[in-house]
């Protein structure tokens, strides 16, 4: 049975009248095309790493931040983007934010040093939280009823399908093209779904201009962020109990108690914190933490194996990660009637246990025992991607009126970059704890991995127990 909260979540979003003469289905193309774009980048760095580190040098300090200076710039202004997008119009900024990140793909390919790639695919990643804020309200704008379930199902499937093949198509064209071709053919796509946007989106006929954006709000949260990652960086060099990283999560404690204070004083805060106490909204946070915060941040460590001992090249290596995305797709296909029957909440829980039980089958390598020991989990973890994605979007803005649908949407795309980027933190921590333990030997990788599978499972298991009890009674 619905709740009043998603019934009113529902209705209350009329249908717009059609946007162009390529209106119907053109909107959600032009959203897919924007979150392909932006999630591929997320992961097809991954594969291109030795590339990069052959071509501008740095350490493994540095070429995590190739990875998470994108992943934090996108979950620290998600916020901003969907608030932005609720007052200024949700076009304006998803166009904003694509042409931003075609400009910062442009300057990324064409970076000469480590140093300029981490602050180009910074400058990226704003651009990309700006245009993937809006993507949820500008579905559940267009799309009403029966056919928002679909259109969800669409974009979800379409991330899950991005985030898997990015090391798979990262590989194919660091080999082929170079792995600067990464970022500059961003530029076509973005180019494309530009003109769809300016055809089949239409401006929002009242934009909220009434307050001004919460600045102090985003600054708080960015530097909360940016604190605790590099305290995860920093650890195993500095020590964990040494000043220097104490104070660092001293700092990222202060950022979001500084961040909280500013949203309750906040006339239109980036965040409405009254929102946590819908169990429902709770839920989705967990959700998107625990589906992003277990495996995708492990493609980084996976690639390492595979193009270190293991002698694979990226393009090799990104055809074994085929094995995750084939059934994100087989998946996808039945996501839609899924949701209409069992309800998105109970569907991304049961997703997460799927996830959970494929990380843990991952613990299964040895010194001895090569890559097809990952096949089952690998197997099994991409029909649980499958399954988590694709309705965590529809649960994200299920329980919030419809002038909250950009907040909502950029919390839940927040919580996943946040999950993201630390997980990229923390198991880099991990993992490197134990290469340094074995001297960069290739029992150093096996016994790192295996560690890092146990805690990602761990993380999916416990995000699908909490989600489940946070949506209980929920039925849509």
């Amino acid at each position: 049975m619905s709740t009043e909260a998603d019934r009113t979540a529902g209705a209350a979003a009329p249908p717009e009248p059609n946007a162009g003469p390529l209106a119907g289905w053109w909107p959600v193309v032009a959203v897919a095309l924007a979150v392909f774009m932006l999630l591929l980048q997320a992961t097809v760095v991954s594969v291109a790493l030795p590339a990069i580190h052959r071509d501008l040098g740095g350490d493994q300090t540095t070429l995590q931040w190739v990875v998470d200076g994108y992943a934090l710039t996108l979950a620290a202004l998600q916020l901003i983007g969907g608030s932005a997008g609720d007052r200024f119009g949700h076009r304006t900024v998803f166009v904003t934010g694509v042409t931003l990140f075609a400009v910062a793909s442009l300057a990324s390919g064409l970076a000469p040093t480590t140093g300029a790639l981490v602050g180009a695919v910074a400058v990226q990643g704003a651009g990309g939280a700006l245009m993937f804020a809006t993507t949820l309200a500008l579905i559940a704008r267009y799309y009403p009823g029966p056919s928002r379930g679909t259109a969800f199902a669409i974009r979800g499937t379409v991330a899950g399908v991005a985030a898997a093949a990015g090391p798979l198509l990262g590989g194919a064209i660091t080999t082929g093209l170079g792995w600067r071709w990464i970022f500059f053919l961003n530029l076509p796509i973005a180019a494309i779904t530009v003109v769809l946007a300016a055809v089949t989106l239409r401006h929002e006929a009242r934009p909220d201009r009434g307050q001004r954006l919460d600045l102090g709000g985003a600054a708080a949260l960015s530097a909360a962020l940016v604190l605790l990652v590099l305290a995860l960086l920093r650890g195993n060099d500095a020590g964990w109990g040494s000043v220097q990283v104490l104070l660092l999560f001293a700092g990222a404690v202060v950022g979001l108690v500084a961040f909280v204070l500013v949203e309750h004083r906040h006339p239109a805060p980036l965040l409405d914190l009254a929102l946590f106490r819908r169990r429902r909204f709770t839920g989705a946070q967990v959700a998107a933490l625990a589906a992003q915060g277990s495996l995708f941040p492990l493609y980084v460590y996976l690639s390492l194996w595979f193009q270190g001992p293991l002698g694979y090249s990226a393009l090799q290596t990104g055809l074994r990660f085929l094995l995750i995305t084939a059934p994100i797709l087989l998946v996808g296909t039945l996501v839609g009637t899924l949701m209409d029957r069992f309800g998105v909440a109970r569907l991304v829980a049961a997703g997460l246990v799927v996830l959970g039980a494929g990380l843990l089958l991952l613990c299964r390598l040895g010194p001895t025992t090569g890559w097809t020991a990952l096949v089952p989990g690998f197997l099994v973890v991409g029909v649980g991607v499958g399954l988590t994605l694709p309705p965590l979007g529809a649960l994200a803005v299920s329980v919030v009126e419809p002038s909250r649908v950009g907040m909502a949407s950029g919390v839940n795309n927040t919580f996943q970059q946040i999950g993201f980027s630390t997980g990229i933190a923390g198991y880099g921590a991990v993992f490197a704890h134990q290469l340094g333990a074995a001297h960069g030997g290739p029992d150093g990788y096996v016994t790192g991995l295996d560690r890092v599978f146990l805690i990602a499972g761990t993380v999916a298991l416990l995000g699908a127990l909490l989600t489940a009890l946070l949506s209980r009674g929920t039925r849509r």
